[in-house]
């Protein structure tokens, strides 16, 4: 029985190997993808297309490591956001507050990503922003001070600025990240599952705040892609 078990699981450990191996003989490498998406967060949505390509690494390629451009696009509703510096942020104390009524910013970046294909038809991958430009329109918006005697004022802000990965509260701009379960539906065309953070920022025009202009919103994403290999 045991002798029997044996055979059976080593013949099933050879044909898994040899799906391996003959997939990533018909992997591109490297290979190149348009993506589109949309997100959902407790406070806003999200739309998106990129363009990525990827190198399979190790024996086998499954590992794909790649680079792209994406834009996105987010429109929200009313909600705050906090002083963004490291000093500020890492200390509640110091943490002003900024509410801004339907926030809406575009971003633009240059974004990185990995995945692992499992089996010809599954993948689990990351990507995120590395660097780019947010931008979008004037919003009014109400600075609450959290010293004193929590004193409000009116205010605009703008989300004009640079777009840059430099991890946790050092990341500056809009930054969206994705990890995502992709299903494989033929050579060409892949669905995607993902969640991830996704870190907003507004500017004052003037130190309402005394060291600071940035305010940083945060939101708990659920996305849904398609990618296109061409």
């Amino acid at each position: 029985m045991k002798k029997g078990l044996t055979v059976a699981i080593a013949l099933l450990f050879g044909m898994f190997l040899h799906v391996q191996t003959t997939h990533a003989q018909e992997l591109k490498n490297p290979n190149n993808s348009i993506e589109l998406g949309v997100g959902f967060t407790s406070g806003g949505f999200i739309g998106g297309v990129g363009y990525f390509q990827d190198w399979g690494v190790l024996k086998n390629k499954a590992l794909r490591l790649g680079y792209g451009v994406r834009f996105t696009g987010f429109s929200g509703s009313d909600g705050n956001h906090a002083s963004a510096p490291p000093a500020f942020w890492n200390d509640e104390t110091m943490r002003d507050s900024l509410f801004v009524g339907s926030p809406q910013m575009n971003n633009i970046a240059l974004y990185i990503g990995a995945s692992y294909l499992i089996a010809d038809r599954f993948e689990l991958g990351f990507n995120i922003d590395a660097l780019g430009y947010t931008f979008g329109g004037d919003k009014e918006a109400t600075h609450t001070a959290t010293s004193g005697n929590g004193a409000e004022t009116a205010t605009t802000v703008n989300p004009g600025s640079i777009t840059a990965l430099l991890w946790g509260p050092n990341d500056i701009g809009m930054v969206r990240s994705d990890f995502f379960v992709g299903y494989k539906f033929n050579d060409n065309w892949k669905a995607r599952v993902g969640f991830g953070p996704l870190f907003t920022e507004y500017r004052t025009e003037t130190e309402l705040q005394e060291g600071n202009t940035r305010y940083r919103g945060t939101y708990g994403m659920i996305s849904l892609g398609a990618v296109y290999s061409l």
